[in-house]
């Protein structure tokens, strides 16, 4: 009797492990709340060779596409929470009284992994570029940078993590200030703010802190604007979170959110999907003036408050910022909008730009471990490597020579520094134009200037084949 209950017990527990292999014929998961792709079935064969990790990759597409996996997923979440107050992901934190808190923030609250002093400085120099580069197409340029939920709200937060008494954003605004980059401080706009304008199960701030933002810019811009603060308003429960249907993808929670009651006035001028598309133009011909808006998903919820007061706005999502919509467009203001914690993205998303053109330089040789790298990208040279560190202190400026073969005509270029996994800021990267070469067979140095001291740390030869 009991061999046979043993029996009944192994089959029962071999049918239920079956079910979400059997599963994948009549119902595979094809969709994820996750902010990534699916894996794709493996083949084979990989690049005409045996694919030596089909069987991992099967593994992973298994884990992708079984049956009934959200289903699995919101149980397993449920039952963590429940028994363990904590989260199955380490991209969502279970915070108190219902709050959940993105894993992507943590360090930034904790002070663990900060930017270096370099990398400040490298985020700092790109900044700069690009408001010179958008001040002298006769554009303003303001940054606006969404703050963290827990840089607002840390109250819910729970208690083994420490809030650390300095952040990558208030170690980068004295750089900012001493670059005169005009940015708005939305955490002292939040802060003074009784009411909680950020959603308990999302990372994004609700409708009513998206006005907020809207009229810190566009009081920082002195345009004269409708506030919305007598704007009739409708409370609906009907918001999912992002973090919320990530973790729980069948058991998300509708919040409330605020719905401004009046007739919107732009129109779309190109086909749009949603807000969050990657490019949106709109037009409201009662209004004046153009906006540029670079964005990410806090942008979605401020699109239609700035759409309604401009004659002519461009918003896009493409990264890196191409900055041929500049010239393309004209607009009387630039605004480039991040959340807080993805600030390190300006050391790593160069904009597709070149660097001014500044002086040239007579500086002497020095053999060094620096790297130079070229590839082409549509009409551009893409020229980038990394710098020796055994060069670099936190001020290091980097230039980039472009010769002749002959040495005839010499352009020197400021770069844009980069952030790399394995140094300390010390990378650089720059687009050029091919009409900006003088040959296809050229000649770079790259150049370091460190208290009014140059030399050259790297020097190559190459020739340029357009495609």
């Amino acid at each position: 009797m009991k061999e046979k209950f043993c029996m009944i017990y192994i089959a029962l527990v071999l049918a239920i492990l079956a079910v979400p292999l059997a599963g994948m014929s009549f119902w595979p998961t094809d969709s994820t709340t996750e902010n990534r792709e699916l894996s794709r079935l493996p083949s084979f064969m990989k690049d005409g060779k045996p694919n030596l990790k089909y069987m991992e990759d099967m593994g992973t597409y298994f884990e992708d596409h079984m049956a009934f996996r959200p289903h699995m997923l919101t149980a397993n979440a449920c039952i963590w929470d429940k028994l363990a107050k904590t989260s199955t992901t380490d991209q969502v934190v279970t915070g108190k009284n219902g709050w959940l808190y993105f894993g992507g923030t943590i360090d930034d609250y904790t002070g663990r992994n900060l930017l270096s002093d370099r990398e400040l400085y490298d985020i700092a120099h790109n900044l700069a570029l690009l408001k010179d580069y958008v001040e002298q197409n006769k554009s303003r340029f303001l940054l606006v940078i969404a703050p963290n939920k827990n840089t607002l709200y840390d109250d819910s937060m729970p208690y083994y993590y420490k809030r650390a008494d300095v952040s990558n954003l208030e170690n980068l605004q004295p750089l900012l200030e001493e670059k005169d980059i005009a940015c708005i401080d939305l955490v002292q706009a939040f802060r003074k703010e009784e009411e909680v304008l950020y959603f308990r199960r999302d990372t994004h701030w609700n409708n009513e802190g998206a006005v907020l933002a809207y009229n810190a810019v566009m009081n920082e811009l002195e345009k004269e604007h409708e506030t919305y603060l007598n704007v009739p308003v409708q409370k609906v429960r009907d918001h999912i979170g992002d973090i919320d249907e990530l973790l729980y993808p069948l058991a998300a929670e509708a919040e409330e959110d605020i719905y401004y009651d009046k007739e919107w006035q732009y129109e779309y001028v190109n086909e749009v999907g949603d807000h969050m598309d990657p490019w949106i133009e709109t037009s409201n011909p009662k209004k004046t003036g153009s906006l540029l808006m670079y964005r990410d998903s806090f942008g979605e919820s401020l699109l239609p408050f700035f759409a309604d007061e401009y004659r002519n706005a461009y918003f896009s999502r493409l990264v890196p910022y191409n900055m041929e919509n500049l010239i393309q467009y004209q607009p009387d203001t630039v605004i480039v909008e991040k959340a807080e914690r993805q600030m390190a993205a300006f050391g790593t998303e160069i904009p597709i730009m070149e660097g001014p053109v500044v002086d040239n330089m007579s500086a002497p040789e020095k053999k060094t471990a620096t790297t130079l790298e070229t590839e082409q990208d549509g009409p551009y040279l893409v020229v980038s490597g990394t710098i020796d560190p055994d060069c670099m202190t936190d001020q290091t400026d980097v230039y980039l020579s472009v010769s002749d073969s002959g040495r005839q005509k010499t352009v020197t270029y400021e770069v844009f520094y980069t952030l790399k996994k394995d140094g300390d800021g010390n990378g650089y990267k720059m687009y050029l134009k091919r009409d900006s070469l003088p040959a296809d067979d050229i000649h770079m140095n790259v150049i370091l200037s460190d208290k009014d001291a140059q030399w050259i740390v790297k020097s190559e030869d190459i020739t340029v084949t357009w495609e």
